[in-house]
């Protein structure tokens, strides 16, 4: 994700210290001649987001008008946000299954961005139910990004990637029907794939909350899933979500999955964030070989290093 920077110490006799670059500097020898077991230690310093590529899925039924057309005037309180931490964003706002963002590719420099995003999130894709397939359509948008498609250069190596479904149902992808309660997993698999590094991606959502939505929407199941998986924002789409855009912002520049350069022992692992020891708040994950933070991220300018004995 924003990692800035990566060491690695395996303190045999001595530490040694290992930069993305392959380049080592030895540290003082410390005269310990005892080995003792094999430390490792992982630091990233997330000093600033390269960029960020923030796709919005606007659920178009009937009952939705109103929260598009609030979402559209309160976009740029969001930016405004986001631009704290970067002023490289890309905005795209896709509402039908050919995944093509409505009005093109809105950065910085579109005349008007927010009078263009307004109008993207309420475009209609023509066809019935599929404006309810948001993480179908999702998927099919960042299918769209190579050279000569419809979204070319949304999608950037080293930016950050955040998706946000606004809706008042449950996702209707294909396979929501099918009996599988994991149906929204290969989707969120196939965003991170399309990406190339799960810790660089979020999904966040305003959606009815589970298990029993409130007045006027559904729960949002499928979303709700997508957005527990990485972290991400959940805002209820009965409560006055749009002053809590901040939320959106924080959950599209934290990162909260940091892959470890080693297998560690997992018992052996210590987290520290600004040098603050985190006894809890966070998990490891042993096929992914990460630390998940499951409360409180980091975010833009904290200091994340762990540590741990590598295992044999």
């Amino acid at each position: 994700m924003v990692r800035a920077s990566l060491s690695l110490s395996l303190c045999l006799c001595a530490c040694t210290e290992y930069g993305l670059n392959g380049g080592k500097q030895e540290a003082p020898d410390t005269g310990d001649p005892s080995p003792g077991p094999p430390q490792v230690q992982d630091h990233w310093e997330l000093d600033e987001v390269a960029g960020a590529d923030v796709l919005f899925f606007g659920d178009t039924s009937g009952s939705m008008l109103e929260e598009l057309q609030t979402l559209g005037d309160q976009v740029t309180g969001f930016v405004e946000g986001l631009s704290d931490y970067t002023q490289d964003w890309q905005l795209l706002a896709v509402t039908g299954p050919d995944g093509c963002g409505n009005g093109g590719l809105i950065t910085p420099s579109s005349p008007d961005y927010a009078a263009s995003f307004a109008q993207g999130i309420l475009q209609v894709p023509g066809e019935d139910l599929v404006d309810e397939w948001g993480l179908y359509n999702v998927v099919q948008a960042l299918e769209q990004t190579d050279p000569g498609e419809c979204n070319e250069g949304f999608l950037r190596d080293e930016a950050l990637l955040t998706v946000v479904f606004i809706s008042d149902e449950d996702d209707n992808s294909p396979g929501w029907d099918g009996g599988d309660p994991s149906y929204w997993q290969p989707y969120v698999d196939a965003v991170i794939a399309r990406k190339g590094d799960a810790s660089a991606v979020t999904f966040s959502a305003v959606v009815g909350p589970v298990p029993d939505g409130c007045v006027g929407a559904e729960p949002g199941y499928g979303y709700v899933e997508a957005v527990e998986a990485t972290q991400g924002a959940l805002l209820s789409i009965c409560d006055a979500w749009y002053d809590q855009l901040g939320l959106l912002v924080d959950a599209t520049v934290h990162q909260e999955l940091f892959e470890l350069t080693l297998r560690p022992v997992p018992e052996t692992i210590d987290v520290a964030v600004d040098y603050y020891v985190h006894r809890d708040g966070w998990e490891y994950d042993a096929e992914l070989n990460a630390v998940r933070f499951l409360v409180a991220p980091p975010v833009s300018g904290d200091s994340v290093t762990i540590r741990y004995d590598r295992a044999d």
